[in-house]
């Protein structure tokens, strides 16, 4: 009777036993996997203690670090998903070749070699062989595996899951880094300064496993840090000036990533080999696409991933999931969110870790619940709310086209077309980026929607305000802006706003943040950019002739963004974003990292009526 009893209570606790699991129910094992070529990558496996059962894998490839090192350190969160870890898994993490503890040279966003030469190793062969190992050699798998990774970890979930081994059954790639010519460092030929301080993080190469950091984060960026005081940014960037004055203060001389960059300024073989948006074309697995309207540093790579693989890999039922989140947000579980001023809502990022990464890697590994029966998830940005759709929606056919008039109106009709309005851009006195004089080492993520107030103040910007709208617009689709261009010079960059202008009589709303006057609001939904140079082809660059106007197509990514009754749309041009990205001289120079001070100018651009913006509208 006491052994039948002892069967039932053990049953029971076996059948409840990995529903409500914390990191004290896990062990930890560290290992090196060999690679084909000899590399060793450290690695962390996570195992619940229960081994009545088998388990899925979860695996994350990351250059950050597998910390805490130590089989006797189990960190207290073992992810930030809590509801992933009490449903129990094996969480693998493992430093990616050539950083930390890893053996072999680190390659930022490395090319997949292996694909031109079977000799060679990338992250697709260093996926694969590592997945061989695991299911070859760690107790109760159930022999599928998920990824997932966030920025540089969602790109190695991408090349995972391109690597198509048959183990990997579903990924989740949040805000995967795709291209660097078109995001983070560098963006259509701006050069993205806001990375400066970090550089190193990512340029130092190593060739030794290390608890420690190799590398070191620019002390000259921090006037006092002791006491954590910071410097006035947008003076500190304003006196270095050059791009030649920032890499001497903030960045290593050996740093080769940067070194590259520096070489490599058009979109010619080098750039191009690193597109990774060619190589996710043919991918076999389940794969989901994460992020944020509002991510600063990826929204070209969460965009361009679901697309490509959308309609390249038919296999990979691609799915995606779009908050109004900034980059890394969804991790973090927020209980009101807000970007800057702006409150999109209670539990966003709560709700996405544990009604849909939850749901998804349950069924898809374990097979429990139901397949997610959506296409896209996606928030609007205007209205606060979100949307699931069965198909792609961002191709959009109806549109609306709004002329830039030179009387500051924005309207359905343009005035006479050879009208103009005209701006002086002095690069000695660029178009701050904020109000403030915020910075930290990267740029502050609430820029993204950030009051444009300041900004239409300044005779250097041009605006362009419509009437009120008589009722909900909603934008969803890539905005297309094609501004009719001219300067006296022969280099201009040209950046162009999408806004929100709220109305002045709004009333106050209980979730308004105090002493922010939001009558009247400028916010910012959306920034496009060029280095003029680059106006008819990224690979081969020119210089303006003075005097002759262009229509120039300024890249928009897309925005999903109701703009209320009420409110108006907002333009605004300008051709400076400082210190986000480095100052043109609008002399044209070969390459501006060799630009010294004596080469910038003023310069007068002209901006024609025929100038227009084109939105993908789903109602008006």
């Amino acid at each position: 009777m006491q052994t039948l009893l002892s069967i039932f209570i053990s049953v029971l606790v076996i059948s409840a036993y990995g529903q409500n699991l914390s990191s004290k129910d896990y062990t930890k094992k560290e290992v090196y996997i060999t690679m084909r070529d000899g590399i060793k990558l450290f690695t962390a496996i996570y195992s619940p203690k229960n081994t009545a059962k088998n388990y899925p894998i979860l695996i994350t490839r990351t250059t950050y670090s597998c910390r805490p090192y130590g089989e006797d350190t189990i960190p207290k969160n073992i992810m930030y998903n809590p509801d992933l870890v009490a449903k129990g898994y094996i969480f693998v993490f493992q430093d990616v070749r050539g950083r930390w503890m890893s053996e072999g040279v680190f390659e930022n966003i490395k090319p997949p070699y292996s694909l031109w030469d079977k000799t060679k190793t990338d992250e697709l062969t260093d996926a694969w062989d590592t997945f061989e190992w695991l299911k070859k050699n760690v107790n109760h798998f159930n022999g599928n595996i998920g990824v997932y990774g966030n920025s540089y970890l969602g790109w190695s979930t991408l090349t995972a899951a391109a690597s198509n081994h048959p183990t990997v059954k579903a990924v989740i790639a949040m805000a995967p880094v795709t291209n660097f010519f078109f995001e983070d460092f560098t963006r259509y030929g701006l050069v993205a300064i806001n990375y400066a301080p970090i550089m190193d993080a990512f340029g130092i190469e190593k060739d030794y496993p290390t608890k420690e950091a190799w590398y070191s984060l620019s002390k000259d960026f921090i006037a006092d840090p002791q006491r954590n005081l910071t410097y006035d940014y947008y003076q500190y960037f304003l006196d270095l000036f050059t791009l030649k004055n920032i890499r001497h203060r903030l960045i290593d001389s050996n740093n080769v990533f940067l070194n590259n960059l520096a070489i490599h300024t058009n979109y010619d073989s080098f750039r191009k080999k690193r597109n990774w948006l060619n190589y996710i074309k043919n991918i076999q697995t389940q794969v989901m696409i994460a992020g944020g309207w509002n991510d600063e540093q990826n929204l070209y790579g969460i965009l361009n991933s679901f697309k490509t693989i959308d309609k390249f890999s038919p296999k990979a039922n691609a799915k995606l999931v779009m908050g109004p989140w900034a980059h890394s947000h969804p991790k973090e579980r927020r209980e009101k969110y807000y970007l800057g001023d702006i409150f999109y809502g209670y539990n966003l990022a709560k709700d996405y870790q544990k009604n849909i990464q939850v749901p998804y890697f349950e069924y898809y590994l374990k097979g429990i619940g139901n397949e997610p029966g959506f296409k896209t998830r996606i928030f609007d940005t205007g209205i606060k709310k979100w949307v699931e759709t069965s198909t792609n929606p961002l191709y959009t056919e109806k549109t609306i086209t709004y002329y830039l008039n030179n009387n500051g109106k924005l309207s359905k009709t343009t005035s006479k077309p050879d009208s103009y309005a005209e701006y002086i851009s002095d690069p000695f006195h660029p178009v701050p980026f904020i109000r403030y004089d915020d910075f930290y080492y990267i740029a502050p993520k609430y820029y993204m929607t950030a009051d444009q107030r300041p900004a239409s103040k300044r005779p250097d910007v041009l605006t362009y305000v419509s009437d009120k709208l008589d009722k909900n617009t909603t934008i969803l689709g890539q905005p297309q802006a094609i501004i009719s261009f001219e300067t006296d010079h022969t280099a201009a960059d040209i950046y162009v706003k999408i806004i929100d202008v709220y109305p002045m009589d709004r009333v106050p709303e209980k979730e308004d943040k105090p002493g922010i006057k939001m009558n009247g609001y400028q916010q910012l939904v959306r920034v496009g950019y060029i280095r003029g140079r680059f106006r008819d082809s990224f690979s081969t660059p020119k210089p303006f002739t003075p005097g002759e106007k262009y229509d120039i197509n300024i890249p928009l990514l897309e925005i999903n963004h109701t703009f209320k009754k009420g409110h108006r749309i907002m333009i605004q041009i300008q051709s400076s974003d400082f210190p986000l990205f480095d100052i043109n001289p609008q002399n044209y120079i070969d390459n501006v990292f060799d630009a010294d001070r004596k080469d910038f100018s003023n310069a007068i651009h002209k901006v024609y009526s025929t100038s227009k913006i084109i939105l993908p509208v789903v109602q008006e």
